[in-house]
Parts: structure tokens; C-alpha cells; sequence
């Protein structure tokens, strides 16, 4: 996969030869004619400036010179033209010049595209010419008056980005520590160095103790020497022909050269022949970190410069000094006139108007606006700030027609290297926004755009969709919640834009975070919202108190900052001021715009003109779930949504964004550069591909003690699949889900202020209780994080079980984006890919197949499918090759004979295997004091360990699986580990679904209920009778049941007492597989096709429709003939359902798509259904591998599944989670949105 780099291979950057003085500190005081006389030479050309100084206040006297060095007493004639020679030479002599001209635009003053690491390698005296409050050398250029604010800034997460590095670290098993120990500093040459903290006083130690503050950071170590996190197949050990990338001395890779020859269709896949650090068998998602631009770069670099909403400067002036980045007026204030090419509109005539890469004025500010922020924030890691504007990350599929090409793009190297240089995208290339003119324009395109708007910031080269309010079904609403029509031609207008409120008032970031929240207040920090001073409650106050006006945050330390009284405007007028009962706030950036602060207590007020019954309802709600009594009367304490249990926008939240997931697919055949650090271009370079965006996913969860501890809305957050293509192009692993440190699936989720704060658009008591009229399970499940099978990944193939053998069927292409074959996106991104698919009778091509029993059930995780095959038992395949060109059978029982690995146990007849989560996850890694104490993490549960088996004659079968997940192939054998049928009521047993330690077993008597909370003590819960059980799939409160009659429903709230709800049947003549998706259950119907069914109430189901196929666009009648198992995944914007179909082969259904459907954005949108593409299988295709659960982050009994990325958070636990909907007796209790009066 790595292979060393020859030192000539890539022409490095060439220094001249340069002999720099050293200019002295600038001082903190001096006259104005000291200053006058230093700036003669300078001022013979910069005749006009904006600010002399750089400073508004006129009190400052700072000399050109003082600030950026050069020689101010060289001075040009008037009349000497700027293309004179002699004028060259002086401006040369005056500047200070770069070492390497040839990577600075020199002599253009404009910043320098993609510039990264340049900085760390030019000299000190350079770096202070071209940006004084550079932090490498802000000390001696701005120290005199601002060091304790420098000081501030170096270790505020701006600059350090410790969580980044240490989060993903973290939720990558690349390091197991929480207490985050790495971050990004330089010294004045540019060298990484040690962050330290400062001394801490006495009297703030015990308030800082749990405040979440690091003693120091460390350089990120180079990729080249750390041992993998990753456990997957290639960096185990036992490789022959990579060897180290250092030269050693001795002979350490002594083998017989027989040894190292490659087999013929066996390619040797590992990755070093020493140990973990060598060779390729290394951390490759470091190489992610420090080459593909995920969140860099941050203060310690310049921005990119190279396309809109990229422009800024390093140091102070990354925040300070404003460049033109976006044109709408909300996001840019009195800055949007500029434009956001980031041209110039200084009087400075020597400064050119027309190039990009200059800053609007010579001038610091504090009046910055927003789009100054968004240059940073408008990635996952960086918090994400898009939803704070009313805007997420697009999906490529919303308007395709006009952001794809009409004829398919073949990119050469050479361009795709230029637009990933920008972009890291690899869609991009084949899409019209590769071309940067096209992506200055897009937001000009919205008149003519059908499916959604575009923001005019472009971070990344990245599109950014609005985000429009609509109701569960997708349908866009206006202000007073009817419906907008979907082909109604103002409908974007007439639809309200879920931007928050805070913006729609006119505020900037700046204005809710000051001083104290952007420069930090010294310490250092691993987390984004411990590192905050201000809270809600600062400004607004209670339902029982008025604001005090001091800041509360985590980073409050000492008692807060007095905001009444010490925080005034750019402008000099008080920030805060009461008048006349009504707490008034100053703008930021409008000298004429204030604003009346809404307070709380005045909304809970029935005599105050402020009153919002709606609001009073919230808050002053009591804990009587029979009587569900508000108002006034109700005591403080027995009040039910507390300041002190949950946060504020708990409720005010109206979307939070959702990312499900992102590909890093890492090539060995690229020569790219390092973005921190010491910088260089070395081999290996991935794409950055976010995969499933939606905006419609609300849950919650509890912040961190330090924070704490509230409970608060929960984002899923930078998900990550990873593969690799070796230097042969061989795929060597392809989109495996990395474990956590903790041993936790990687789908990480964190605690999050999504910034979308609106007073209409809040949650209701309907988004975290039962619904009145019981129409919200789906919802329920999404908000405990119990998943809705919605979003779940399906990947580049779908894993077919059938009568025989199984398969690896391609539905994907493999090139971003990665396209279902034959659906709306492959249409528009791979519009010749696309018509050959239609020229083949739209029959997929591509498969790899393996002989088995009859496979009833199988599943996948990680690079091992878990197969139950009959009579021929369970097996345990190694799919690792899977996509690897190089390797001849690409699904293997073992890569070595069963003396070196036994992944098979004997069974009478193995009917199904499911696994507790189709998560990759690791319980062992989550043991000690280090997890427990230090990291504070839940420990698993023991069913985590196991598969559950179920055999028709032998009951239940538990397998511990975890050799696979060691990353030591030296114990992959299998062994049984119970079994259990006590007294025969497993007898006949052909499917099991797992919700945390519950089973449901379909059995001869029925649906068996067995709770493993102690596994190898299983308890019999309870036997539900009914004829033909064959399947069941969970859902929060209910147990989707398909038997003789067709589909029922088993309530198991009281999991100890199930019972099948009558009069609710969907009768089928047949009913094999049952699949539920948040609102719809999808059921297998053999010959009757695919039925679909709505089950918002699942207590009244209702057949939507049975479709058995139907006739293409091209004419081709392709039916459903014997429809055995369904699975549905989401890919892009799209739903897709993938149909086992017996005799019938493999189906693919597109369910929604823009063109289908049009209210695709919403929570649980009618599915559409159209064959789009069709795998004819040589035996009866019966089973299907579920996708990566995407949205589930906890169990239906309340135990952690996934990584929670900030230390102490977590999910709710299982009584948290039912005093939601349980009373007291554990009886279910319900809400109405509809107000009742105060009581």
C-alpha cells in the first residue's frame, strides 16, 4: 500500500538565498510624529490607506514599520511608473521578500492559494511583513499591547484544534485517551512544539479540576511510525513483502526470496513484515488528518484563498480582518457589498481591486460577521455552524439536472488533482461545481431551482442547501403551518427558512459570543462547548429568575464575566442596557439595530404583554404525568423540565443536522502534500465523500458531568467508512466502519447546540412523548436513539443469501459518488454508465459468489459475514478481498487450512444468526480504570460478545465472537458458548431479532420472548402464540410480527407481559421478511411482491400498497415473483429497498428520489417504488444482510452501542429513558400538543 519516496521524485518548493534583518518589537507608546517620520518611504506609494494603523482608535501611533518591519526610510519619486525598474528595486529593498517567491505570488500582495504549511518554513521576518498578528510572530508585533490576549488565543481551541485530533483520534482507535493529548502550535520558526498551560491560581483549582481543562497538548506524531487503531484484515501480522519505509542496519527482513513471491490470485494483502509502525501497517486515518482537508486549516494558517467563503488571514487577522466571503446580506451584514471573491476595497491605490485574496480594508475589527466565522465552522468537526444560516451540506441529488454535466465528465489526473487541491470531493470532479466559476454562481441559479436554495458561501468549494420547514411526510409549510404547494413556483418563498432566530434578528456570531468565547480564556481545552462562557441563561434568565447579566458557561471560571457593565460594541456603546423594564442589546455590526431581549419570565407571565401560553406550558409543566398540571401553582421542584436537567434548547431546537456517515477512501498513487506540520509531499491521498444528509433527526442524550450533565439534543456526528487502494489498484479493504477506543461502534454521536433556535418552529410534547394518538413510535425511536433502519448503509454490495451459496452483488458504483446502479443520481452523475446499464436489461453485472447451505439468515460486519447455512451449521466467511482485483476467490472460509483458523460450528440446522449490533464494536477495549475513571465510559453489556443463533432442533446458540475484532488471527477459532431449549419451546425455531438482551424468537409455538440480560442464564419471558410465526422486526414499543395471517403487531412496552394487539392484521397469503423504516413496514409477500405498509400508528396499520414490479421507462416488464426478505438503506437523498426474491433473483427499489417524489427531504416521506436494477441468481435468493445502522447509537434496553465523543456524555439510560413515557407503575402515558389551560 505505502511505498517510500524517493527524495527527487517531486520537485519540493526552492528557497533563495535571503540575508533579513530583524525588526524590534513594536512599542506600546510613541508620538505621532515618531511615528510620521517612520512612515515617510512608505507612504511615497501607499499614499491612502483605510487605516493607517490598522486600528479605528486614533489614539494609537503605529508606524508601518513597527508592525510589519521593512525599511520605511526608503522612499520612491513621484512620477516613477510602477513598471520602472528602478521601482522594483526599491519596493524590494523596502519589503522584507519571501524564501520562496515561487510559492507566494511575489510580488502580488494577495494571500496565496492553499499556502498550509509555507508559513512554518519561511522566515520569521517574512511572515511578520505579510501578517504581523501571525501567531508565530504576533508576539513581537502586537505583545506590547495585546500578550495576554495572544497568549489566550494560542491555546484556544482556534488555534490548537485539539478536538479534532483528539476526537478523532479517539473514536477511531487510533489513541484511548479522552482527556484529549493532542493539539497544533508552532514556535517563531515554525517548528511544532508542546502547548502548556498556564499556572493556575489557588482559589480557582477545585472549580477547574472538573471544568474539563488539559494541562498540555502534543504534536500529532507522523503517520509514518503509529501502530494501527484499525483491526481490519491487511494490518494483522504475518506479511512478507512490505517492508519498513526507514533504512535500518542489519538484515531485519531476512526471508527466502521463494517467500516473497506473490501467489497468483493470493496476493500477500498484509501490510509490513514487522510489527504494528512498519511498513503500510500503520494509523492510515492519520494521513486522513494532516492530507485531506477536513476542518484545516485553522488559525495557525492562512485560509485557502481560492474560492468563495475560503477567504481569510492567519494569527488575529483570521477573525479581525474581514474578507469578502458571501453576498447575502444576513450572513455578511454591511460586508455582503463586497461580494465574496475576496477582492479588495481598500483607497490603497498600490493594492490591486481585481485579484482575490485580499482583505475589503486595511483594518482590525470586532464588529466581525458571521461569514467571517463561517470560513472555519461549516464542517462536522468544527461544529458545524451551516445550521445557525439555515443551511446543511448538499446531497448531490437535490437539482441535479443542474449541478451534474449533461454528458458524463472523464477528469484526467491532472484535473482531478487540481479540483481536489480545492475540494476534497471526489464528485466533484465529475460535477459541474469542479469548475470554479460555475461554483461562484450557484446561489444566482435558485430562481430556477426546483428541489431546493443555495447558500453563496462556498467553504471548501463545498454547496450548501437550505433547510425549509415541513411536516413529517416532507410537505413544506409556511409561518402559519400550511401546506405549500410542491409545484407552486414562490413555494421557497412562501416556505419558511430555518435559520435561526438569533439571525433573522439581525445578530451576528459576535453577538452572543464575545471576547471570552473566541480568544479563550488561557486554558486549554478538548471540547468546543466547554470552552464556552455563555449561556442561554445569561441573557434570557428562567421561567423562575430574571437574567443577572454574568456569564455561567463551563468557562465561566471565577464567577463569570459581567456583561451589564464591561461589554460594550465596537462603537463604544453599551452592549446591554436595561430601559424601562425591557432588556435592550446593541448589534454588534449596525449602529442603528437593538433589540428588545425576549426573557423568559416575562413569556411565563400571564399579566406580562410578553406572554406565550405555548412557552408557560414548557416550562412550568409539572412532573404528574396523569394530570400533566401547569401553571403558576407548580412548585419549583416538582417541575418537570428543569435549567438544572435540561438545556434550554432541548426544546427551542427546530432541526439539528444529521450526517450519516462519510467515505475516506485513501489511494496510494497520489503525490500530495501534508497540510500540518512540517509539511511535505509524500504518497497516499482520500477524498473526503459524505454519504446520507438529512435534517429531520432529532434525539437526545446527556451532556457531561463538566457541562453538567444535561440533557441535550444529540447530532450523529463524522461517521467514518474507510478503504484503500493499493499502489497495484487493488482494493485491499473497502468501506469498513473503524472501533472506537472505548471498543464502541465508531458511528459516533456527541451533545450538540445545533443553533436553531426558533420560537414557532421548537419541538412539541409529541417529539419526546407518546402521541396522543399514538402516532409518533417511529419518532420516539429516532429520539432515544434507538434507530429507525431509515438511513442504514448498504453499501457497494448487497449480501445475498440463497438456496446453496451466497452472494456479493455490486450495486454501487465504486467512483464518487458513489451512485446506486441505475437510480435518479447514476442518471444525472453517470449519464453513459447509466444508458449502458439500460442496454444490459438493466441485470447487474458484477458478483462473487460462494457455495453454502440454505441461508435463511446472514449478516455482515466489518470484514466477516456471519452465515447460518442449514444443516451445514454456521459459518463465519472472510469477505475482506472482497473488491480486490488482485485475489481470485474473494470470499474464503479462511485465508490459511482450519489448523490456523476454524470460523465454523457444527448445528443440527442453523436457521438464523443476528448479531446484537451490525456495528463493528469491540466490548474487551472497554475494560479498567482508564475507561472507567478517566474517560468515564458506560461498560458494555455482556451480550455484546456474542452472535445469537437460532437452530430449528438445537433452540438457541450463543457464539462469542470477539477473535474477530482482536486484530490477531492467530486465535480466530469458534466455539460454542450455550445452548439452550428448555423443554422443546425452541423447537421449530427459524428467526430471532435482538433489542438489547430481549429476543424475539420465531418458534412452532409462537413468538418466544427470552431476555439474556445474563447470557449464559437465559430467562424465559413469555410464549405469544401464533400460527406460522417466520419473522418480527423491532420498532421502540412494538414487535412487527409476519406469520400464517399475514403481518401483526406484539406491544412489548412491558416487555415481561407482550401482547398481540387484535384487529390489526395485514392479512397476506404469504409473509416472509419484515422490514420497518421509520413509518413503513416493508414486507416480503412471496408471490404478491413487496408489501407496503403504513405503521405511523401501529396499532391501526394500513396497506399502502402491494407492488409486484412494473414496467420501466425502456419498456421492461420486471417483476416481483417470490419475494423472500427485504432490507432498505438510504443513499445520498434517495430510499432504496433491496428485495430477495426467491426465484426472481435480487431487486433493487428506487423508493424516493426528487423526480418521484418530491417531499424526499421529509422525516418518513410515501415511498414511490420503481425496479431500477436486478440481479437474475443462479439459486433462490432468500436473505439479505441488513445495512450499518447509521442513526443508532443506543438498545431498546438502554445499553450503548456507539462512541459518544465527548467524555462523560452518553445516551439516556433506561430509566431515563422511560420517565418519558412510563408512569410510575410502568404504565405508558401520553401528551397532546394542542394547549389546555394553566391549572
Amino acid at each position: 500500500m505505502f511505498l517510500s519516496i524517493e527524495p527527487n521524485a517531486v520537485e519540493a518548493p526552492v528557497a533563495v538565498e535571503r540575508h533579513y534583518v530583524t525588526a524590534p518589537p513594536a512599542p506600546s507608546v510613541q508620538t505621532l510624529e515618531q511615528m510620521t517620520r517612520k512612515n515617510i518611504g512608505c507612504v511615497s506609494c501607499h499614499t491612502e490607506s483605510d487605516q493607517k494603523t490598522m486600528h479605528s482608535s486614533s489614539a494609537v501611533n503605529l508606524a508601518c514599520v513597527d508592525c510589519h518591519g521593512g525599511d520605511g526610510s526608503i522612499s520612491i519619486d513621484a512620477g516613477i511608473g510602477r513598471d520602472n525598474p528602478h521601482y522594483t528595486e526599491l519596493r524590494d529593498a523596502a519589503h522584507v521578500l519571501p524564501l520562496y517567491p515561487g510559492e507566494t505570488d511575489f510580488p502580488s500582495s494577495r494571500n496565496p492559494e492553499r499556502s498550509y504549511t509555507l508559513l512554518n518554513h519561511e522566515s520569521p521576518e517574512y511572515v511578520r511583513f505579510i501578517n504581523p498578528s501571525d501567531y508565530r510572530i504576533a508576539d513581537e508585533a502586537c505583545g506590547a499591547c495585546h500578550q495576554a490576549i495572544i497568549n489566550a488565543a494560542k491555546t484556544s481551541l482556534h488555534a490548537t484544534g485539539a478536538m479534532f485530533w483528539g476526537g478523532a483520534a479517539y473514536n477511531n482507535g487510533i489513541l484511548p485517551f479522552k482527556n484529549y493529548i493532542l493539539g497544533e502550535s508552532y514556535d517563531r520558526n515554525g517548528e511544532a512544539t508542546t502547548i502548556k498551560g498556564p499556572v493556575i491560581p489557588a482559589e480557582l483549582r477545585s472549580q477547574v479540576a472538573t471544568a474539563g481543562i488539559l494541562p498540555e497538548l502534543l504534536p500529532l506524531p507522523a503517520w509514518e511510525t503509529v501502530k494501527p487503531g484499525d483491526i481490519f484484515r491487511v494490518f494483522e501480522g504475518g506479511g512478507r513483502n512490505i517492508t519498513n519505509l526507514f533504512p535500518e542496519t542489519g538484515n531485519p527482513n531476512s526471508l527466502g526470496l521463494i517467500q516473497r513471491l506473490e501467489e497468483p490470485g493470493r496476493p500477500d494483502i498484509r501490510q509490513s513484515n514487522r510489527g504494528p509502525g512498519t511498513g503500510g501497517r500503520i494509523s492510515v486515518p492519520l494521513i486522513n488528518l494532516t492530507k485531506t482537508r477536513l476542518n484545516d486549516p485553522l488559525t495557525w494558517f492562512m485560509g485557502t484563498n481560492d474560492q468563495p467563503g475560503d477567504y481569510r488571514n492567519s494569527g488575529c487577522a483570521s477573525c479581525h480582518v474581514v474578507y469578502a466571503n458571501d453576498r447575502d446580506p444576513a450572513h455578511s451584514g454591511p460586508y455582503a457589498q463586497a461580494g465574496h471573491t475576496g477582492q479588495s476595497q481598500t483607497v490603497d491605490p498600490v493594492i490591486s481591486k481585481e485579484e482575490s485574496g485580499h482583505p475589503i480594508k486595511h483594518e482590525f475589527t470586532r464588529a466581525i460577521p458571521t461569514s467571517q466565522c463561517m470560513v472555519c465552522h461549516m464542517h462536522q468537526p468544527n461544529m458545524f455552524v451551516n445550521s445557525y444560516l439555515g443551511y446543511t451540506m448538499w446531497d448531490y441529488e437535490a437539482d441535479a439536472p443542474t449541478m451534474w454535466p449533461e454528458q458524463q465528465q472523464y477528469p484526467t489526473a491532472e484535473e482531478i488533482r487540481e479540483i481536489n487541491d480545492r475540494n476534497p470531493e471526489a464528485a466533484a470532479a465529475r460535477g459541474n461545481w469542479g469548475d470554479l466559476e460555475f461554483l461562484k454562481q450557484v446561489s444566482e441559479l435558485n430562481p430556477q431551482l426546483n428541489d431546493t436554495q443555495f447558500a453563496d458561501y462556498h467553504g471548501h468549494g463545498w454547496n450548501f442547501r437550505a433547510i425549509f420547514k415541513r411536516d413529517r411526510d416532507g410537505n413544506l409549510l409556511n409561518a402559519d403551518g400550511k401546506i405549500v404547494a410542491d409545484d407552486d413556483p414562490d413555494k421557497f418563498d412562501k416556505a419558511v427558512h430555518m435559520s435561526s432566530i438569533h439571525l433573522d434578528a439581525g445578530m451576528h456570531c459576535t453577538d452572543c459570543h464575545f471576547s471570552q468565547d473566541n480568544h479563550g480564556n488561557g486554558h486549554i481545552y478538548g471540547e468546543v462547548a466547554l470552552a464556552v462562557e455563555i449561556d442561554c441563561v445569561d441573557c434570557h434568565g428562567t421561567a423562575l429568575e430574571y437574567p443577572n447579566l454574568y456569564t455561567s458557561g463551563p468557562a465561566a471560571l471565577g464567577g463569570g464575566t459581567d456583561l451589564l457593565s464591561a461589554s460594550r460594541t465596537p462603537d463604544g456603546r453599551l452592549r446591554f442596557e436595561w430601559i424601562g423594564g425591557e432588556l435592550i442589546q446593541r448589534a454588534a455590526l449596525d449602529p442603528e439595530l437593538e433589540w428588545v431581549v425576549s426573557l423568559v419570565r416575562d413569556s411565563v407571565d400571564e399579566s406580562h404583554p410578553q406572554y406565550n401560553a405555548k412557552a408557560a406550558r414548557a416550562k412550568l409543566m409539572s412532573k404528574d404525568t396523569e394530570t400533566q398540571a401547569w401553571g403558576d401553582a407548580t412548585d419549583a421542584s416538582n417541575l418537570a423540565h428543569t435549567d438544572s436537567n435540561m438545556e434550554c434548547y432541548s426544546c427551542h431546537t427546530s432541526w439539528t443536522t444529521s450526517c450519516g456517515g462519510c467515505h475516506l477512501p485513501i489511494e496510494a498513487n497520489w503525490m500530495t502534500e501534508r497540510h500540518h506540520f512540517e509539511g511535505g509531499i509524500s504518497r497516499n491521498f482520500a477524498t473526503y465523500n459524505p454519504q446520507v444528509l438529512r435534517d429531520q433527526i432529532f434525539s437526545l442524550g446527556r451532556r457531561s458531568p463538566a457541562n453538567g450533565g444535561k440533557i441535550a439534543p444529540v447530532r450523529s456526528s463524522s461517521a467514518l467508512v474507510l478503504s484503500s487502494t493499493n499502489a497495484n489498484r487493488e482494493k485491499i479493504y473497502i468501506q469498513q466502519p473503524p472501533i472506537a477506543a472505548s471498543g464502541y461502534s465508531s458511528q459516533a454521536f456527541n451533545p450538540h447546540f445545533p443553533h436553531t433556535v426558533r420560537k414557532t418552529e421548537t419541538k412539541t410534547c409529541s417529539d419526546c412523548h407518546l402521541s396522543a394518538s399514538n402516532d409518533n413510535n417511529a419518532i420516539m425511536s429516532q429520539l432515544l436513539l434507538m434507530g429507525t433502519n431509515f438511513i442504514n448503509f448498504i453499501g457497494y454490495n448487497a449480501w445475498v443469501g440463497g438456496d446453496g451459496g451466497i452472494s456479493a452483488v455490486q450495486v454501487t458504483e465504486w467512483d464518487e459518488p458513489q451512485a446506486v446502479i441505475g437510480s435518479y443520481l447514476h442518471q444525472y452523475a453517470y449519464p453513459d454508465w447509466f444508458n449502458d446499464h439500460l442496454e444490459e436489461q438493466q441485470i447487474l453485472q458484477t458478483s462473487h459468489q460462494h457455495d453454502a447451505g440454505t441461508v435463511q439468515c446472514l449478516q455482515l460486519r466489518g470484514e466477516y459475514l456471519y452465515v447460518a447455512q442449514g444443516s451445514q451449521g454456521v459459518q463465519v466467511y472472510d469477505v475482506a478481498s472482497i473488491a480486490n482485483k488482485g485475489v481470485s476467490q474473494r470470499i474464503i472460509t479462511a485465508p490459511v487450512s482450519p489448523l490456523g483458523q476454524d470460523a465454523q460450528i457444527a448445528t443440527a440446522n442453523a436457521t438464523c444468526i443476528a448479531l446484537p449490533a451490525g456495528q463493528p464494536v469491540h466490548p474487551p477495549r472497554n475494560e479498567g480504570d482508564l475507561m472507567r475513571e478517566d474517560n468515564q465510559e458506560l461498560p458494555f453489556h455482556p451480550i455484546y460478545n456474542y452472535a445469537v443463533v437460532t437452530d430449528s432442533e438445537e433452540g438457541l446458540i450463543l457464539i462469542n465472537i470477539n477473535t474477530f475484532a482482536d486484530g490477531e488471527p492467530r486465535n480466530n477459532y469458534l466455539e460454542r458458548a450455550l445452548t439452550w431449549n428448555p423443554g422443546g419451546v425452541l423447537d421449530g425455531a427459524r428467526h430471532v431479532t435482538v433489542g438489547g438482551h430481549m429476543l424475539y424468537i420465531a418458534a412452532a409455538q409462537g413468538l418466544v420472548v427470552v431476555d439474556l440480560d445474563k447470557p449464559f442464564a437465559p430467562e424465559l419471558v413469555a410464549v405469544v402464540p401464533m400460527d406460522g410465526v417466520r419473522a418480527s422486526a423491532l420498532q421502540f414499543r412494538y414487535l412487527f410480527v409476519t406469520n400464517a395471517a399475514g403481518l401483526q403487531v406484539v406491544d412489548v412496552t412491558n416487555v415481561q407481559q407482550p401482547t398481540l394487539l387484535q384487529d390489526n392484521t395485514i392479512a397476506l397469503d404469504e409473509a416472509y421478511r419484515v422490514y420497518v423504516a421509520r413509518t413503513y413496514a416493508y414486507v416480503a409477500a412471496g408471490a404478491d411482491g413487496l408489501a407496503i405498509v403504513d405503521v405511523k400508528q401501529p396499532d391501526q396499520m394500513k396497506l399502502l400498497q402491494k407492488f409486484s414490479g412494473g414496467e420501466s421507462d425502456q419498456g421492461n416488464f420486471i417483476p416481483l415473483r417470490d419475494s423472500r426478505d427485504v432490507v432498505v438503506g438510504t443513499t445520498n437523498a434517495s430510499l432504496f429497498a433491496y428485495v430477495a426474491d426467491g426465484i426472481g433473483g435480487m431487486k433493487v427499489l428506487q423508493l424516493t428520489s426528487p423526480s418521484s417524489q418530491p417531499k424526499f427531504y421529509g422525516f418518513s416521506p410515501a415511498p414511490k417504488p420503481v425496479i431500477i436494477a436486478h440481479y437474475p441468481s443462479e439459486k433462490p435468493a432468500l436473505s439479505l444482510s441488513r445495512g450499518l445502522a447509521r442513526d443508532r447509537g443506543v438498545d431498546e434496553t438502554g445499553e450503548q452501542i456507539a462512541v459518544f465523543g465527548r467524555k462523560g456524555s452518553r445516551p439516556l439510560n433506561q430509566d431515563e429513558m422511560q420517565s418519558l413515557y412510563l408512569d410510575s407503575d410502568g404504565n405508558p402515558w401520553f401528551v397532546n400538543d394542542q394547549r389546555d389551560n394553566a391549572n
